[in-house]
């Protein structure tokens, strides 16, 4: 029997494949009628709107707590930064956006 993948684990594994395809050269956003700058300047956009939404780095530097009797209260800084990149991926594909390898 064929195992079938779940609707909420495709978004990890679009972001697993996207990372995975990043760290073997690097990847980039295209969309055909779109030139580089465009581009650059949708991801911008889209990253200026994910921080809005999840916060910056030093926004979240200083809002972690540690609760010595139970550990860490919230989120971690890795558990925004996944999900302020999950967004800026969903903004991108949104505006009609595909990750695509580099060419080596």
């Amino acid at each position: 029997m064929l195992a079938t993948t779940s609707r909420p684990a495709l978004p990890f594994l679009t972001f697993a494949l996207a990372l995975g395809l990043y760290g073997c050269g690097g990847a980039h956003w295209h969309r055909p009628d779109a030139d580089s700058v465009a581009a650059a300047n949708d991801q911008k956009a889209c990253r200026k709107d994910a921080q809005a939404k999840f916060g910056t780095a030093s926004a979240l530097a200083m809002q972690s707590s540690n609760d010595p009797r139970f550990g860490p209260m919230g989120p971690s800084q890795t558990d925004l930064r996944m999900q302020e990149s999950q967004a800026v991926s969903a903004c991108m594909r949104k505006k009609g956006y595909v990750l695509v390898p580099d060419a080596n």
